[in-house]
């Protein structure tokens, strides 16, 4: 990771364009001195290119800085059983992609490093890479990519790729993600990036087991309630009372209630100037049923993504955490 100092400098050029020392000085609030420094070690890593502005009726050139047009961030998401491999430039920029579905002949670390094995056939090599990715072998996924590609690794969830993707197009901070996919995830930005697993919570409507209630806000279980019409072992709570859900109407109202729960606890604990909520079930319809539910008094948006967009959220992870950090 780059010294604190390096990285305020690399992050002003990279938010910039045709920068000299003194722009980035301005920009940054560093001694000259500071700049000076931060600038050749920057250009020792590869990171940065010098070249010169042409002065107006020809006067002496002056020098301009830039990031290089070469350098990229991977990266790799798994979403809806493909894989998605982005690659990012300094400026957070998209610039080449690629999906595949993994083989079943191959391991997961395997499928993955095939895919960064490909993309650098049309990329240049990585500086860092960000991996969304959940399950048990996420750990030594990302071992066995940064041995083998000899770049920082660092791992992230498709929720929290989302907050970084958010951040990095002009989020205003504090900001909180909910994700509703397999399972409920929140990540939130204030200081830093944190990151939350909320599939335990209980919530209305509930699902009754032989270990008690459960919540029932995962995509698997919303697409089985919908797709089969059963409600017998489905409950919510309507006046302090715990009854059934009989019909697909009465289903949908207790999770849109759920959700907007869901949004108010977040917002209370968390405090967000913005909350961003995705999930693969949540149409725009729905979606303002469960807005006029939660009653925010902050902004409450519904995300629309794509798998290309998780994967340059985790490019966008890489760039902040491991190349501007």
């Amino acid at each position: 990771m780059l010294p604190t100092n390096v990285g305020k400098v690399l992050f002003a050029i990279a938010s910039g364009s045709d920068l000299t020392k003194l722009e980035i000085k301005k920009r940054t609030a560093l001694s000259m001195s500071t700049v000076l420094s931060s600038v050749d070690e920057l250009v020792r890593r590869g990171l940065v290119t010098m070249g010169e502005r042409r002065v107006e009726r020809g006067g002496k050139p002056h020098a301009v800085i830039n990031v290089h047009p070469d350098r990229r961030t991977y990266g790799i998401s798994y979403k809806s059983g493909v894989l998605t491999a982005y690659a990012m430039g300094l400026r957070g920029e998209g610039k080449e992609s690629l999906f595949r579905e993994p083989q079943p002949t191959r391991s997961p670390s395997e499928s993955v490093s095939d895919l960064v094995r490909d993309l650098s056939k049309k990329a240049p090599a990585p500086t860092a890479i960000g991996l969304a990715l959940n399950g048990e072998y996420r750990d030594s996924i990302a071992q066995d990519i940064s041995q083998h590609f000899g770049v920082p690794v660092i791992l992230t969830t498709n929720t929290a790729s989302v907050a970084y993707r958010a951040l990095w197009q002009g989020g205003r901070l504090p900001l909180a993600v909910i994700g509703l996919g397999q399972s409920v995830k929140c990540a939130v930005w204030d200081r830093e990036m944190r990151a939350f697993d909320l599939g335990d919570l209980p919530s209305s409507p509930a699902f009754a087991s032989s270990d008690g209630c459960r919540a029932l806000l995962s995509a698997s279980k919303v697409e089985a309630a919908l797709r089969d019409a059963r409600f017998d072992d489905i409950f919510t709570v309507e006046s302090g009372k715990v009854i059934p859900c009989r019909t697909q109407g009465a289903y949908a109202r207790a999770l849109a209630l759920s959700i907007a729960s869901l949004c108010r606890m977040v917002c209370r604990m968390l405090q967000p100037s913005e909350l961003l909520l995705f999930g693969e079930y949540l149409s725009a319809g729905f979606f303002d049923r469960i807005k006029s539910l939660a009653d925010l008094p902050g902004e409450l948006r519904l995300l629309d993504l794509s798998r290309e967009d998780f994967a340059q959220g985790a490019a966008s992870c890489a760039l902040i955490e491991r190349v501007l950090s």
